[in-house]
């Protein structure tokens, strides 16, 4: 049976939480290099992906690594088998941002957030860009500061940077993302549309609203 080594990458991804730690460091250092590879690859991805996958098969344990095979043969739910390819809506592509990037927003329900969002205005990040604003990062991996959080230029609004710390930005930026561009029942409209508009107390207010609720589940 011939293993396609999109759809094993697709099916670690799927389960990446329980499989991972099955990694040792070193293994986790090797796969992160085959597939800074595969990302950078051309169009003829296939050699690196076949290189990641089998990182992957050799390093896991026999029972795991046949589940991938047999997965990665078409024997599980999948779309199809081209590099595309995809297993309960995870792809390769989400591999790399997971252990790459360490990017959480894939899979079939994260994935069209992330989407959403990146699909906001935004410039590439820089080097001495404020630690406090939101970067977001796509398949591609490179870093991006959504627009909304600039009063002019590379100048922040400071309420943005007050209410970006709230939310932890640094920690969970999609969440605070999230948070300034998606309407809320506080206001009519987006967070983000308040921006300079003498509503700083509100928006402070509400974040921190919010960080309360959240550090209660804790």
């Amino acid at each position: 049976m011939r293993v396609n080594p999109f759809m094993v990458l697709a099916a670690f991804a799927a389960d990446f939480g329980r499989l991972s730690p099955l990694l040792d460091p070193g293994v986790r250092q090797a796969l992160g290099d085959r597939l800074a590879e595969l990302r950078a690859a051309g169009p003829d991805q296939e050699p690196a992906a076949d290189r990641a996958a089998r990182t992957l098969l050799d390093a896991l344990p026999a029972e795991e690594a046949a589940w991938l095979r047999q997965d990665g043969g078409g024997q599980g739910r999948f779309v199809d088998a081209s590099d595309s390819a995809q297993y309960e809506g995870f792809a390769a592509a989400d591999l790399c941002m997971l252990v790459l990037d360490g990017n959480p927003m894939v899979g079939p329900v994260m994935g069209p957030v992330r989407e959403r969002l990146l699909a906001q205005p935004a410039s590439q990040w820089w080097g001495d860009a404020d630690p406090r604003l939101i970067a977001l990062s796509g398949e591609d991996g490179r870093r991006r500061l959504p627009l909304f959080q600039f009063e002019a230029g590379t100048m922040p609004w400071r309420i943005v940077l007050e209410v970006n710390t709230v939310l932890r930005a640094d920690i969970d930026p999609w969440g605070a993302a999230d948070w300034w561009l998606s309407r809320t029942t506080w206001w009519d409209g987006t967070p983000a549309g308040l921006l300079g508009r003498d509503r700083d107390a509100e928006l402070l207010g509400a974040a921190q609203a919010l960080a309360a609720v959240d550090g209660a589940g804790e």
